[in-house]
């Protein structure tokens, strides 16, 4: 079976959906099957890339969601693809129908059960979905919802990290904001952090090649980092780097899920309104404190957060602790069986009768 995987990466938008999409298409390549990188540009691309994905196509525009759709169904044709995974928030329902009405099956990434779904598979593996959540939106009624952090599609580095012990103290703090822009987060935290923190911690920031501000953070630690602040820009492994550290602050996406693999204790600082919901969840129980989005906290809210940390171990231990529980190492491979279990491996023809 050949899978295309629609999916939108940019600086602007960021590269958790391209990180997903490539770790799902991982399983799917263990698991047999063909997969197809629809979307990113071929910047965007990595050298493990050529064993993944037997062919990546560049998409750059986006005309309207009928015209990708069609695009989509095209491509499908000439791959000879009968299935498809969707990690792109611009999908609406005109786009789902065309799919729909073209014969092609699909999963899709979803993190709001607010806009009609008509998928066969849906993924949301915030801590908070319930199946109740989908009633008004799910449109499909042989649809299949995959609910919850055990479908959470992490990089494989992360199914056998050893975990941080959750008695040790802080002596490292991870901060990442995700492979794109990172809005100045990073540079507002280490701003807050370092002046309040002992000259024994050190910080770990971790930061994306398509970050644009990589040369004036670059910049900033050189001037600021009073040699306590390693940076590393796209490392081709994470799950190393983070096993060294004690205590995450980070945005809302899928890091979440990848720290807590780790065991470590978390501050949330979102950078886009989709990380929010998961965010929210994290914090309701009690595996991470959310401070807020960027764009309406203060460094004294950072800082407010983290002396709750210094002043509490046990709460550092309780909460690296529940972050395990939460926590999901084989995400990836489940979802992948899923589509395998639920379809044949043969490609579903398309028919011509397009919306």
């Amino acid at each position: 079976m050949t899978v295309l995987f629609r999916c939108n990466a940019s600086p602007t938008i960021g590269y958790g959906h391209l990180t997903r999409c490539r770790a799902l298409a991982q399983a799917l390549r263990r698991q047999g099957e063909t997969c197809v990188m629809i979307g990113p540009v071929a910047a965007d691309a990595r050298p493990e890339d050529q064993d993944i994905f037997s062919d990546w196509v560049p998409v750059p525009d986006w005309p309207s969601a009928a015209e990708d759709a069609t695009r989509l169904v095209d491509l499908a044709r000439r791959f000879d693809a009968g299935w498809a995974v969707l990690d792109d928030y611009r999908v609406d329902e005109t786009y789902q129908l065309t799919l729909r009405a073209a014969g092609l099956r699909w999963l899709q990434f979803d993190g709001t059960a607010r806009k009609p779904l008509w998928a066969d598979l849906i993924v949301n593996a915030n801590p908070a979905a319930h199946p109740e959540d989908y009633a008004s939106v799910l449109h499909n009624p042989e649809a299949q919802l995959l609910l919850g952090p055990r479908y959470a599609v992490l990089r494989p580095e992360f199914a056998s990290v050893e975990p941080r012990d959750p008695q040790r103290p802080v002596k490292r703090i991870l901060v990442t904001f995700g492979g794109g822009d990172d809005r100045g987060a990073i540079e507002l935290v280490l701003s807050t952090l370092l002046p309040e923190t002992p000259s024994s911690v050190e910080f770990l920031v971790i930061s994306g090649a398509g970050n644009p501000r990589n040369p004036s953070l670059v910049d900033w630690i050189d001037i600021f980092g009073q040699g306590r602040v390693s940076l590393h820009i796209d490392p081709p492994q994470v799950a190393p780097l983070f096993t060294t550290c004690d205590l995450a602050v980070i945005a809302g996406g899928t890091t979440i899920y990848e720290a807590a693999c780790c065991g470590l204790p978390m501050i949330l600082i979102t950078i886009a309104e989709n990380q929010a919901p998961q965010a929210m969840a994290w914090n309701r129980d009690g595996a991470a404190i959310f401070i807020g989005a960027l764009t309406d906290i203060s460094s004294g809210q950072i800082l407010d957060s983290f002396r709750r940390f210094s002043s509490n171990s046990d709460g550092i231990v309780y909460q690296a602790r529940k972050a395990l529980e939460s926590s999901a190492r084989n995400g990836a491979e489940i979802v992948a069986a899923e589509i395998n279990r639920r379809f044949s491996h043969a490609s579903v023809p398309l028919t011509e009768n397009l919306l």
